[in-house]
């Protein structure tokens, strides 16, 4: 698999330029180590199709409302970004770093004359869905999966948009951004962690 590492202060982000599907495997512990190579707190970015199956899916409230669904999670082609903290934190810490990754995305995005709104962590455009994302945490690592669509065509039971349909060409450009932006933005909060004083 043909990928670079570009690396900042506290993380490495993981650019695959092969296509790559998310299955939902990707978001079990370890996987960018497995796969990669990568022993820090990372981001891997690719873009291929998202098929995610009821067993591989984190979301219980989603498993259940969706459970008559084979494939409940689908996109014909979608950019994904996979996120692994290996910190001490809680499940409440992962949602909210989920929460910047969501808000980064959409900052990025409307930053090409696109208006979007966020509902919790999807984002949508209208009312249509542009987003998947979900965080969850193991012994090992916490982690989140965000997935953006790049083609308005797989999921069946819910309308969905891409960023084709919005005017999006450069989705190399939109991958990029999102994830260095992530980065920077954890680094310059472990560096903020670094020069606090205690509250005595």
């Amino acid at each position: 698999m043909d990928f670079e590492v570009y690396d900042t202060e506290y993380m490495s982000i993981i650019f695959v330029k092969d296509k790559l599907d998310y299955t939902g495997k990707e978001i079990e512990p370890l996987w960018a180590f497995k796969t990669f190579d990568v022993q820090k707190d990372n981001v891997v970015v690719f873009r291929g199709k998202m098929e995610v199956s009821a067993k591989n899916m984190k979301d219980l409230k989603d498993i259940k409302r969706e459970k008559e669904i084979k494939v409940p999670i689908k996109s014909e082609d979608a950019i994904n970004f996979v996120v692994e903290h290996f910190d001490a934190i809680d499940l409440k810490t992962i949602y909210l770093r989920q929460r910047l990754l969501v808000f980064i995305a959409k900052e990025v995005i409307e930053s090409y004359n696109v208006k979007l709104k966020r509902d919790g962590d999807d984002l949508y455009f209208e009312d249509k869905k542009l987003s998947v994302c979900i965080a969850c945490k193991g012994t090992v690592s916490a982690k989140i999966h965000l997935g953006i669509n790049v083609k308005s065509k797989g999921a069946e039971h819910v309308k969905i948009v891409g960023l084709e349909d919005l005017g999006v060409k450069n989705v190399d450009e939109v991958m990029r951004k999102i994830a260095i932006k992530y980065a920077e933005e954890i680094d310059k909060i472990e560096r903020d962690l670094r020069k606090t004083l205690p509250l005595i």
